[in-house]
């Protein structure tokens, strides 16, 4: 059995029951008396979907790197809010995971799609859907000037590597994409010691300002890695430079580990609304 397969079932029922009660949800959802098998009413349907989703690996995740022409950022930004908010929804993407919109901090025409589904089924689905058509026409109207995606997942590392907690409704004001390629023979001493920085992270009384932190594994080479770290500003990601977890990282790099590093800085906070940045 390949390493991380004995999760893909249970995953696979999560999100199967997260589907059909997100319908259930929706067709019954006004009718009275209706309630769950628990008790619940079925208003709380929607956030039983999204909780029972989150615990899924993702077996399909990309980070669609974009630039905008800058006459077309509005139109890019409304085609965008359509496809990312829709996504989230169980009941017509039962497959995604995630989906985030990052801004490069360096570049204000320069975007990140950070999109995560259970398998490579669900995200083939997503491209049949209603509000990716948003985005195609977008792509189609000649708004982009470039496009460049990396495929990466989860389902070959430990459970903690993606996050199933809520990050609350900020937008992140600073946020990294790291990615790293990791010297062959050292990926054991790796992932233990990104365990600890990543899990630890997620802790809001070691870590306050971080809002998520997941390691990602790159599908095309087995000893890349990403980072996907965000903070509310930059004094939280300051703030966890100075923990006692980050400098597990640091002292595995710090051993000679890492054959190659390079980071992308990015936010949501210039994205008008709150959308950009799953909660």
């Amino acid at each position: 059995m390949a390493r991380g397969a004995s999760s893909a079932l249970p995953a696979a029922l999560l999100l199967l029951l997260a589907t059909v009660w997100a319908l259930v949800a929706v067709r019954f959802r006004g009718l009275p008396g209706f309630t769950g098998s628990s008790g619940r009413s079925a208003a709380a349907a929607p956030r039983i979907a999204r909780t029972l989703a989150s615990r899924a690996a993702v077996g399909s995740g990309v980070l669609v790197s974009v630039e905008i022409k800058p006459d077309r950022i509005e139109d890019f930004l409304s085609a965008m809010e359509v496809d990312v908010t829709k996504s989230r929804d169980k009941a017509i993407d039962p497959g995604c995971l995630r989906f985030d919109l990052l801004r490069d901090r360096d570049d204000p025409n320069k975007f990140v799609f950070f999109e995560c589904y259970l398998d490579d089924g669900a995200a083939a689905h997503h491209k049949t859907t209603s509000h990716y058509n948003a985005w195609a026409e977008f792509k189609a109207s000649g708004g982009v000037v470039s496009q460049s995606v990396a495929k990466v997942e989860t389902a070959s590392l430990p459970a903690w590597a993606f996050q199933t907690s809520d990050c609350g409704n900020k937008a992140t004001g600073s946020a990294v994409l790291v990615t790293v390629d990791i010297k062959p023979d050292r990926i054991d001493d790796f992932l233990k010691a990104m365990e600890d920085d990543v899990t630890k992270s997620r802790d809001k009384a070691l870590d306050p300002g971080c809002l998520r932190f997941d390691l990602l594994r790159d599908r095309e080479d087995p000893n890349k890695f990403v980072f996907y770290e965000a903070y509310s500003d930059d004094e939280g990601a300051a703030q966890h430079k100075t923990t006692s977890h980050y400098k597990s990282w640091a002292d595995f790099k710090g051993t000679g580990g890492v054959a190659s590093q390079s980071v992308t800085k990015v936010e949501t906070a210039s994205i008008p609304g709150t959308w950009a940045f799953q909660a």
